[in-house]
């Protein structure tokens, strides 16, 4: 369905997060003469999500202000887009290239891009309260403000979860002098799917010394909700709950258009989604090709693969446009950073994958003095993780990573 004789093509994203914004700067890079229109469910333009968790703020009237100013995007004011804000995509229509929304009107488009991202996974049902909680999760702007004005009252706050969100958000809350209780029922410490048991369980230590209280197992279970759906009636307890537990895939309005939607949007190596010449996706969203273990698929949450799916997306619906040659594959190096109560942690590659793990350098009962982990299948490397207070085996964790660089 070639665009009307005389008029612009039209673009949709779906998504106003930073795969969406990325994937749009993209194609006004490679000069495509299109009206490109950002679909957001949020009331805001795109912002820095990571940032939500990582600084505590002082008291003042202007917390709200404070904070979105500190999240702000470089890019997201561009005026050269169209920016649906509050308006969901109900269901699309891939075949004959339309996109319902929830205000009643369509969307005719000549290219697509998937960026819809994923929410917080919960418990509960129906209005996200149990028969104990109000269960909050944090994954917008808008939870960010409400859970830091709790935190600066200096509540006890209870976090189902042990994950990067909840991490962070521990560590936060410990920076505002809040009571910290953490419950993880179904592994051993932090980050254990992605790092394995013996540097979770040495996390969870870390933790535990710096006051949080930490409960796995059975322990955790016990004080967890009994996942029925809601009661009815205001819950009894006050304390601030809030669930950290993973991620759902934003993927329900694409149902009906023969897809592979079982972990997000299946894409191919330039995030084509296949059979669609004229559709691809980005960030949180898409399943691809894992470059770093062959016939395999990956979909990583990471802030810099939103951004670098998001680059490649959008270059790759400009090439199908006629602008600009075919793009290169997706050749992304897995790399993310965050800190935990002082401790800084850094992961490369594809840890997850491995079947063994070396410890290069330090000890993972003296974390503070700086740890240092190889992660191997069959023997090579495929990923690496530095955790430390300083920088004492960074010549180390760089060279490294040019080691993985280079496979």
């Amino acid at each position: 369905m070639p665009p009307l004789a005389g008029s612009r093509p039209r673009i949709g994203i779906v998504g106003s997060g930073i795969a969406g914004l990325r994937a749009a700067k993209a194609i006004l890079k490679c000069k495509v003469d299109a009206r490109i229109v950002l679909f957001g469910d949020e009331a805001h333009r795109t912002y820095n999500r990571p940032g939500l968790t990582k600084k505590r703020y002082p008291l003042s009237d202007a917390l709200d202000m404070m904070i979105a100013e500190d999240v702000k995007v470089n890019g997201a004011e561009n005026d050269a887009l169209t920016w649906r804000l509050g308006t969901r995509v109900e269901t699309a229509d891939l075949r004959d290239r339309i996109l319902h929304l929830s205000t009643g009107e369509t969307f005719e488009y000549d290219g697509l891009v998937i960026a819809s991202g994923v929410r917080p996974r919960t418990s509960v049902w129906g209005n996200g309260e149990c028969g104990l909680h109000a269960h909050r999760t944090l994954r917008g702007l808008d939870d960010a403000r409400y859970i830091h004005h709790r935190l600066q009252a200096g509540e006890k706050i209870t976090i189902v979860g042990a994950g990067f969100v909840a991490c962070e958000l521990a560590s936060l809350a410990k920076e505002y002098g809040c009571e910290v209780l953490m419950l993880e029922a179904l592994r051993s410490g932090p980050f254990e799917n992605i790092l394995g048991e013996r540097v979770s369980v040495a996390l969870g230590r870390w933790l535990a010394q710096h006051d949080i209280t930490f409960l796995t197992g059975d322990s955790a279970r016990e004080l967890l909700c009994d996942l029925q759906p809601s009661h009815p009636g205001p819950p009894s307890d006050g304390a601030l709950f809030i669930e950290a537990i993973g991620s759902v895939p934003n993927v329900e309005w694409l149902h009906g258009n023969g897809l592979d939607l079982s972990d997000g949007v299946r894409v191919d190596e330039y995030m084509r989604v296949a059979p669609w010449a004229n559709v691809f996706a980005a960030g949180d969203v898409a399943c691809y090709p894992d470059p770093w273990t062959p016939g395999n698929l990956t979909r990583m949450e990471f802030w810099k693969n939103a951004i670098d799916t998001g680059d490649l997306a959008g270059r790759s619906l400009a090439s199908s446009m006629g602008h600009g040659p075919v793009t290169s594959r997706i050749g992304y190096f897995p790399s993310m950073s965050t800190e935990v109560l002082g401790l800084r942690i850094q992961i490369a590659g594809n840890p997850r994958m491995s079947d063994a793990m070396e410890i290069v350098c330090g000890d993972l009962d003296q974390l503070d003095q700086g740890v240092l982990v190889a992660y191997l299948r069959e023997g090579a490397m495929i990923g690496a993780a530095y955790m430390d207070k300083g920088a004492r085996f960074n010549s180390a964790y760089i060279k490294l990573l040019k080691s993985l660089r280079e496979r």
